[in-house]
């Protein structure tokens, strides 16, 4: 895929068939990559912005490196606790949120939103191997959508791109 090149997602048929994701498919039509002709200064300013909350250290250093190539600019935290404050400083696009963490785990990040009124503001992904409720429990705390671990980077990619705005 070169960077200038319109490409189609391919899969929009997966999405509606997951139960877990909120939203339909037919608002995911093209995506076209950003132009990167600029300066990295004035390139970032445009640039989707995507908090990643996660403990897992070499999880959240793959993520990075993946969601940078693809154009984003990352944001990284190690428990919910740095997460709340990384989404009041940077007001990310898309946040990326693992549940099961020491500290501030996921389920006390959501609930903090729901608190001081942030929740629904920005769209979450819930990235986790322990889900062991009910899904539709989970997207009725208000996040977007569900990846369980491990889960495939070009569909994470991809639903980024159609969740953030």
């Amino acid at each position: 895929m070169g960077i200038s090149s319109r490409f189609r997602l391919v899969q929009l048929l997966h999405y509606r068939s997951q139960p877990w994701l909120r939203g339909t498919a037919a608002a995911m039509t093209e995506a076209q990559p950003r132009k990167t002709g600029r300066s990295n200064r004035i390139a970032d300013v445009d640039r989707k912005k995507v908090l990643v909350i996660d403990d897992d250290l070499p999880l959240r250093g793959m993520l990075a490196a993946a969601l940078r190539q693809h154009g984003f600019q990352v944001l990284l935290a190690g428990d919910g606790g740095e997460g709340h404050r990384a989404l009041n400083i940077h007001h990310p696009h898309v946040i990326l949120l693992d549940l099961a963490m020491p500290e501030v785990n996921g389920w006390d990040f959501l609930q903090r939103l729901r608190e001081t009124g942030h929740m629904g503001k920005t769209p979450i992904i819930v990235l986790s191997a322990h889900l062991r409720i009910d899904p539709q429990a989970v997207l009725q705390m208000g996040v977007a959508a569900i990846l369980p671990k491990p889960f495939n980077l070009t569909e994470l990619i991809d639903l980024i791109e159609h969740l953030s705005p």
